[in-house]
């Protein structure tokens, strides 16, 4: 079995990337790095395109128990990432908040944004086990996403979770420590379509997670 080891995440959108199993072999991994969010638009009740959450640049975490059957790796993953909220924008209607907003603009936020997920993946490897090698692939699974936001901090703002399907696309480079050791980026393209929430108010709110 090829252990693992941790590397350093060497761009805004990289993970490192756990070590790998050799071919016919079981292994563990574990990763982390940055993590950029794309702004939440939500749909507010009958409301298209009500208004936005931007975040700040966050962090993506996690870890995998798979098996490599040569070409191809099976694995399963448990991953958390979070990012601090920025920014409300309003464009049309009110907007969940401390305080009923009902003009357009953007408004400073306080408050977090986080996807727990758990996933299956599927990996092609390409190159030589003992040398550079890269990969590519994706995974379907299950995921929580919440949201704790507010633009007035003594109101009910928005603070609600809710969980469903989220897939995502995989690709990355590792290369050998040593013969049970390897070190590696792995970028992530990870998405949570279809988030309901409820706000403080009790409106009704629709969005998607997508982080990279």
């Amino acid at each position: 079995m090829r252990n693992l080891v941790i590397g350093v995440a060497m761009a805004s959108t990289a993970l490192a990337s756990p070590a790998l199993a050799r071919d016919g072999q079981w292994y563990v991994g574990v990763d982390g790095g940055a993590m950029i969010v794309q702004d939440l638009d939500m749909d507010i009740n009958t409301i298209v395109d009500a208004g936005r959450i931007e975040t700040d640049t966050g962090f993506d975490f996690g870890g995998v128990v798979g098996y490599d059957f040569g070409p191809v790796r099976l694995e399963a993953e448990g991953s958390y990432r979070e990012a601090d909220t920025d920014v409300v924008a309003i464009t049309r209607g009110g907007f969940p908040s401390g305080v009923a907003l009902t003009g357009a603009g953007s408004f400073p936020a306080a408050g977090d944004a986080n996807a727990l997920s758990f996933m299956v993946n599927a990996l092609a490897d390409f190159g030589d086990d003992d040398g550079l090698q890269g990969f590519v692939g994706g995974g379907v699974g299950v995921a929580r996403v919440d949201v704790s936001t507010t633009v007035n901090t003594a109101g009910p703002g928005l603070n609600d979770s809710d969980t469903g399907f989220a897939w995502q696309a995989l690709a990355g480079v590792r290369a050998p420590l040593t013969d049970s050791w390897d070190i590696g980026l792995k970028y992530r393209y990870f998405n949570a379509p279809g988030v309901d929430l409820v706000d403080g108010f009790g409106q009704s709110i629709n969005t998607k997670w997508t982080s990279h």
